[in-house]
């Protein structure tokens, strides 16, 4: 088994007075979601294309983030925090998270909330321990031995998954997940280079910038 863990960041700007589309979900209207969020990109400043890692969705994979585009969204994320308009600690992590890919298939998105910090999550998990996700909704988790299940059910009226996982019951390798992780904390490692040559050239003097915006774990202690 082949367990992937493939950082991705959550591109907004949905204020740019773009008429949003009408039909839903975006999984299966991709074309029209890919425009509208094109068009809500150029017009919020990007100078360069956004290709998402899922047709339609805001998620980017990081290594596909061009410096420039990168410069933009980590200016903009952390300038409330640089004016004053509110604390360190109340600063989030990059939103987003990690897609969950089992065997070449994508099994589990980041939801509502995600952040790159979520890597302390699924290190937890491996290690045999349930978690709190800071993200909604979470599925429940089921620790045996050296496997771990993911439960994706809810019930009518309970929050969603977006998108719906394909299977409610998923069973991974722990050791597997481990070797996720790994892999991908390496691919932070590389984006961490990034994030200081962002701050050192844009004088934007964010004291640990990647435990920032990458590893802080306030909810995850």
């Amino acid at each position: 088994m082949k367990v992937e863990l493939i950082p991705v960041i959550e591109i907004g700007y949905n204020n740019q007075n773009v008429p949003i589309p009408d039909k839903y979900p975006y999984w299966e209207y991709p074309e029209l979601w890919d425009k509208y969020n094109s068009q809500s990109y150029l017009k919020a400043g990007f100078k360069d294309e956004l290709k998402p890692y899922l047709a339609g969705s805001s998620f980017y994979k990081l290594s596909e983030i061009t410096d420039c585009n990168l410069e933009k969204i980590v200016i903009d994320h952390t300038q409330e925090m640089r004016e004053g308009k509110y604390e360190r600690s109340e600063a989030s992590s990059l939103f987003g998270g990690y897609v969950l890919r089992i065997d070449g298939h994508d099994i589990y998105f980041p939801q509502c909330c995600g952040d790159l910090s979520d890597i302390h999550y699924w290190e937890k998990i491996a290690n045999g321990k349930d978690s709190f996700y800071a993200g909604h909704p979470q599925p429940k988790v089921k620790i045996e031995t050296n496997k771990i299940i993911l439960d994706f059910s809810v019930d009518q009226y309970d929050e969603h998954f977006v998108p719906t996982p394909k299977e409610l019951l998923v069973s991974l390798d722990a050791l597997s997940l481990k070797e996720g992780i790994e892999f991908a904390k390496q691919e932070l490692k590389t984006f961490e280079l990034k994030l200081e040559k962002i701050n050192k050239i844009n004088n934007l003097n964010i004291d640990k910038i990647c435990e920032l915006l990458i590893w802080n774990d306030d909810n995850y202690q």
